[in-house]
């Protein structure tokens, strides 16, 4: 028919619906506590050493309890940063000239 009228075949919205996304299916792998046995599933952001580089959990975040490599260097660098920032606030008596 010639009166202005375009008629355009519409394709079904179903077609395209039907593809499965494969990620779908599978499941991000947990990370796992790195201290010895232990099974837990490590923190995201608090349990990361910034020494040793590993994932612990709640029980093992801290340096003393997953035994750190860089436990012994840390705690010399906070001896040397608090020995410096004692010397800087010490007082000095100026002496009495006569």
């Amino acid at each position: 028919m010639t009166d202005g009228v375009t008629v355009t075949s519409e394709r079904p919205a179903g077609d395209g619906a039907r593809r499965v996304d494969k990620k779908a299916g599978r499941r991000r792998k947990r990370e796992r506590c790195q201290f010895g046995k232990c099974v837990s599933s490590a923190l995201k952001f608090i349990g990361e050493c910034q020494f040793c580089d590993g994932q612990f959990c709640s029980r093992h975040r801290l340096m003393e309890n997953h035994t750190c490599r860089g436990l012994r260097t840390c705690k010399e660098h906070m001896r040397r940063r608090n020995a410096d920032k004692l010397a800087q606030e010490q007082t000095v008596v100026a002496k009495i000239q006569i």
